[in-house]
């Protein structure tokens, strides 16, 4: 797992995604799916990764908010 994947899994959400900040969980699934695998620890450590990163937070229910990190950060 780098960087680069975790800023292409974002990419991918929100390509699936366009205009929401809040998209649910299952979409962010579907998109460490495409990038880095279906295993259940890939999708584990990703979010993880993601959060420890705080490019995304806990929404309410099942979404979650993009923070825009990602762009702005260099």
């Amino acid at each position: 797992m780098s960087i680069h994947k975790l800023e292409r899994v974002l990419w991918r959400l929100r390509k699936i995604c366009p205009n929401n900040d809040n998209p649910p969980w299952i979409e962010l699934k579907r998109a460490i799916m495409y990038e880095c695998g279906t295993d259940p620890i890939t999708y584990k450590n990703n979010k993880s990764s993601l959060i420890a990163l705080g490019w995304i937070i806990h929404g309410r229910g099942k979404t979650l908010k993009l923070t825009n990190k990602d762009l702005t950060d260099s």
